[in-house]
Protein backbone atom coordinates (compact mmCIF):
# COMPACT_ATOMS: atom_id res chain seq x y z
CA UNK A 1 0.00 0.00 0.00
CA UNK A 2 1.29 3.41 -0.95
CA UNK A 3 2.26 5.91 1.69
CA UNK A 4 -0.23 8.41 0.30
CA UNK A 5 -3.07 5.91 0.73
CA UNK A 6 -1.99 5.18 4.31
CA UNK A 7 -1.80 8.90 4.96
CA UNK A 8 -5.28 9.47 3.49
CA UNK A 9 -6.75 6.68 5.62
CA UNK A 10 -5.03 8.06 8.73
CA UNK A 11 -6.31 11.59 8.08
CA UNK A 12 -9.81 10.22 7.49
CA UNK A 13 -9.76 8.26 10.75
CA UNK A 14 -8.52 11.31 12.64
CA UNK A 15 -11.23 13.47 11.07
CA UNK A 16 -14.00 11.02 11.97
CA UNK A 17 -12.63 10.68 15.51
CA UNK A 18 -12.56 14.46 15.85
CA UNK A 19 -16.15 14.82 14.66
CA UNK A 20 -17.41 12.12 17.02
CA UNK A 21 -15.50 13.67 19.94
CA UNK A 22 -16.89 17.11 19.13
CA UNK A 23 -20.43 15.73 19.02
CA UNK A 24 -20.07 13.99 22.39
CA UNK A 25 -18.44 17.00 24.03
CA UNK A 26 -21.01 19.43 22.61
CA UNK A 27 -23.85 17.22 23.91
CA UNK A 28 -22.29 17.24 27.39
CA UNK A 29 -21.80 21.01 27.23
CA UNK A 30 -25.42 21.55 26.16
CA UNK A 31 -26.62 19.35 29.02
CA UNK A 32 -24.54 21.30 31.55
CA UNK A 33 -25.82 24.61 30.16
CA UNK A 34 -29.42 23.35 30.42
CA UNK A 35 -28.91 22.31 34.05
CA UNK A 36 -27.28 25.65 34.87
CA UNK A 37 -30.15 27.51 33.20
CA UNK A 38 -32.75 25.49 35.10
CA UNK A 39 -30.90 26.02 38.39
CA UNK A 40 -30.87 29.77 37.70
CA UNK A 41 -34.63 29.72 36.97
CA UNK A 42 -35.32 27.94 40.26
CA UNK A 43 -33.11 30.38 42.17
CA UNK A 44 -34.92 33.30 40.55
CA UNK A 45 -38.27 31.79 41.55
CA UNK A 46 -37.06 31.38 45.15
CA UNK A 47 -35.77 34.95 45.15
CA UNK A 48 -39.04 36.33 43.78
CA UNK A 49 -41.54 34.25 45.75
CA UNK A 50 -39.65 33.76 49.03
CA UNK A 51 -37.84 37.10 49.23
CA UNK A 52 -34.45 35.55 48.55
CA UNK A 53 -34.57 33.19 51.55
CA UNK A 54 -30.95 32.14 52.05
CA UNK A 55 -31.90 28.71 53.39
CA UNK A 56 -33.95 27.88 50.30
CA UNK A 57 -31.26 29.26 48.00
CA UNK A 58 -28.76 27.01 49.79
CA UNK A 59 -31.06 24.04 49.21
CA UNK A 60 -31.22 24.89 45.51
CA UNK A 61 -27.42 25.09 45.41
CA UNK A 62 -27.17 21.60 46.92
CA UNK A 63 -29.65 19.95 44.53
CA UNK A 64 -28.20 17.44 42.09
CA UNK A 65 -28.77 17.78 38.36
CA UNK A 66 -31.33 14.97 38.59
CA UNK A 67 -33.19 16.84 41.34
CA UNK A 68 -33.18 20.02 39.26
CA UNK A 69 -34.64 18.03 36.36
CA UNK A 70 -37.38 16.66 38.64
CA UNK A 71 -38.26 20.14 39.90
CA UNK A 72 -38.53 21.43 36.33
CA UNK A 73 -40.79 18.48 35.42
CA UNK A 74 -43.05 19.33 38.36
CA UNK A 75 -43.17 22.96 37.21
CA UNK A 76 -44.18 21.85 33.71
CA UNK A 77 -46.96 19.65 35.11
CA UNK A 78 -48.23 22.49 37.31
CA UNK A 79 -48.31 24.86 34.34
CA UNK A 80 -50.17 22.28 32.27
CA UNK A 81 -52.66 21.72 35.08
CA UNK A 82 -53.14 25.46 35.47
CA UNK A 83 -54.00 25.75 31.78
CA UNK A 84 -56.47 22.87 32.05
CA UNK A 85 -58.14 24.46 35.08
CA UNK A 86 -58.41 27.70 33.15
CA UNK A 87 -60.11 25.92 30.25
CA UNK A 88 -62.47 24.07 32.60
CA UNK A 89 -63.22 27.32 34.41
CA UNK A 90 -64.26 28.98 31.16
CA UNK A 91 -66.44 25.99 30.26
CA UNK A 92 -68.13 26.07 33.67
CA UNK A 93 -68.76 29.79 33.33
CA UNK A 94 -70.32 29.37 29.89
CA UNK A 95 -72.44 26.42 31.06
CA UNK A 96 -73.61 28.33 34.13
CA UNK A 97 -74.69 31.25 31.98
CA UNK A 98 -76.57 28.91 29.62
CA UNK A 99 -78.36 27.20 32.51
CA UNK A 100 -79.21 30.59 34.03
CA UNK A 101 -80.74 31.76 30.75
CA UNK A 102 -82.78 28.54 30.40
CA UNK A 103 -84.07 28.87 33.98
CA UNK A 104 -85.05 32.49 33.34
CA UNK A 105 -86.88 31.43 30.16
CA UNK A 106 -88.66 28.66 32.06
CA UNK A 107 -89.69 30.99 34.89
CA UNK A 108 -90.86 33.60 32.37
CA UNK A 109 -92.93 31.06 30.43
CA UNK A 110 -94.53 29.59 33.55
CA UNK A 111 -95.55 32.93 35.06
Amino acid sequence: MKTSTKLSIGVGVIAVTGIVTAAVVSDKVLTKVRYASNRWKIKKFVSDKFDGNETLLGVVDNLSDKDINNVMNVVKKVKKGKKQVSVYGNNVKETTETVKEKLQDLVTSVF
